[in-house]
C-alpha cells in the first residue's frame, strides 16, 4: 500500500478529521491541582479527596451524552444505560474501586460516565414496542396502520417533533422484530439459571445448522459441473439456500453495541474541548455496589470514561506524570500517539492482501 489519503472534499470532513486526531486518553485532569482547596463534608476522611465539578463542563458532557445516543445499535434496541458520576461524594466512592491511577482520574475529573451494557435486553421488549409505536408516522399511508395502532390514537404520537418517524408496523411485524432482537442479542427475559443454558443451546443449534447450510451452499455451487453426480446433487438440493448468521453471547452483543455509544461520546467531548480517559481497570462488583446497579449480572460494565479539562503544565510539555500506570504516554492535543502503519492493518479484498487504489479503477 503506497497511497496516502490526504484529499479533503469539504469543510465538514476536515473538521471531523481534526476531532478524531485530537482525541487522546488524558492521563491527568486539571482539577487535580485544587484537591486541597475543594473538599466536601460528606467525603470519607480515609480516602483521598475528590474535587468539585465545574457546572459548565458537566453541561458540555451531558450534551455529549445526548449526542452519543444517536449511535447505531442492533435493530435500534439501544441495549445500554449510562451513569454520570459527578458529585464529590460519589466520585470518591467510585474511585476506591478503580485501580491504580484510575482512581485519581475519577476524583480529579469533573465527571465519570459508567457505560452499562444490558445483557437481558429482552426484558424491555414491551417498552421497546411502545417506543416504536409512539414514533410511527400517523400521516403515512399504509394498509397496516389500523392494525398497528389497534384503535389507539395515542400510539401514533411522536416522542418529539424532530425525531425520525417510521411507517406503521403491524402487530406481526412488531412480534417478528422482538423475536429477532431476542435471537441476535441472546438476552432472553428469564432467570439467569435458565437464560444462560437456553442461550448456549440456541447458539449451538444455530451454529450446527449454519454449518449444514454452508455445506449445502458449497454443494450447490458445484452443480455447474457437467458430470452426472453433480447434476443429481443439484436436482435434490433446494433452489434457495439461505445462510444463517453467527450469533454472539448476550455479553458480547450488548457490549459491542455499547462501545459504539462510548466512542461517539468521546468524540463529542473532544469537539467541545473536553478531555476523556477510557478505563477498564476497575472492580466491576464494587462499582455495581456503590452505584446501586440492579439486576445482578444483567448489566455488564465494559468501560468507564472520566471527563474534564486536561491538566496544564507550566512549561506546556509532557512530564513523567503525564503517563499511565505502566509509563506509557497517550499523547496530547498536539502530540498524537503512534499507530501501526496502515498497510499492516488494512487489507484489500482478502486477509493479508495489500490494498491498492490502482486496482479499483
Amino acid at each position: 500500500m503506497d497511497e496516502t489519503i490526504t484529499t479533503k472534499f469539504n469543510p465538514s470532513e476536515e473538521l471531523f478529521d481534526k476531532v478524531v486526531n485530537a482525541r487522546y486518553a488524558c492521563t491527568r485532569f486539571q482539577r487535580y491541582q485544587e484537591l486541597n482547596a475543594t473538599t466536601a463534608p460528606q467525603q470519607s476522611p480515609y480516602l483521598p479527596k475528590a474535587s468539585l465539578s465545574n457546572p459548565a463542563t458537566l453541561q458540555q458532557a451531558l450534551a455529549s451524552l445526548q449526542l452519543s445516543t444517536r449511535s447505531p445499535t442492533g435493530f435500534n434496541s439501544q441495549p445500554y444505560k449510562l451513569i454520570m458520576v459527578h458529585t464529590p461524594y460519589q466520585k470518591q466512592l467510585l474511585s476506591q474501586y478503580c485501580l491504580g491511577r484510575n482512581g485519581d482520574r475519577v476524583r480529579d475529573s469533573d465527571c465519570t460516565v459508567v457505560f452499562l451494557s444490558d445483557g437481558e435486553v429482552g426484558r424491555d421488549g414491551g417498552r421497546f414496542v411502545e417506543f416504536l409505536r409512539r414514533n410511527m408516522d400517523s400521516d403515512c399511508d399504509g394498509s397496516d396502520a389500523a392494525t398497528a395502532n389497534e384503535g389507539d390514537a395515542t400510539t401514533t404520537e411522536r416522542t418529539n417533533k424532530t425525531s425520525r418517524t417510521r411507517r406503521p408496523l403491524s402487530s406481526n411485524a412488531l412480534l417478528k422484530l422482538r423475536l429477532l432482537i431476542l435471537l441476535f442479542s441472546s438476552g432472553y427475559p428469564f432467570p439467569q439459571f435458565l437464560s444462560k443454558p437456553l442461550s448456549f443451546l440456541i447458539r449451538l443449534g444455530v451454529s450446527i445448522l449454519s454449518m449444514f447450510m454452508r455445506i449445502l451452499h458449497s454443494l450447490k455451487k458445484t452443480s455447474a459441473s457437467t458430470n452426472r453426480l453433480s447434476k443429481w446433487i443439484s436436482s435434490i438440493l433446494p433452489t434457495n439456500i439461505q445462510l444463517l448468521p453467527t450469533l454472539s453471547s448476550s455479553e458480547t452483543w450488548s457490549q459491542k453495541n455499547t462501545m459504539l455509544v462510548a466512542m461517539t461520546y468521546m468524540l463529542a467531548c473532544t469537539s467541545r474541548g473536553l478531555a476523556t480517559c477510557p478505563m477498564e481497570g476497575f472492580d466491576a462488583n464494587g462499582v455495581r455496589k456503590v452505584l446501586g446497579i440492579p439486576g445482578g449480572k444483567r448489566y455488564g460494565i465494559p468501560l468507564i470514561v472520566s471527563t474534564g479539562l486536561p491538566y496544564r503544565y507550566n512549561n506546556g510539555t509532557n512530564s513523567e506524570e503525564d503517563v499511565d500506570d505502566v509509563g506509557l504516554s497517550h499523547g496530547g492535543e498536539n502530540d498524537m500517539s503512534p499507530r501501526y502503519p496502515l498497510e499492516e492493518v488494512v487489507f484489500g479484498n482478502a486477509f493479508g492482501e495489500s490494498f491498492s487504489l490502482a486496482l479499483s479503477r
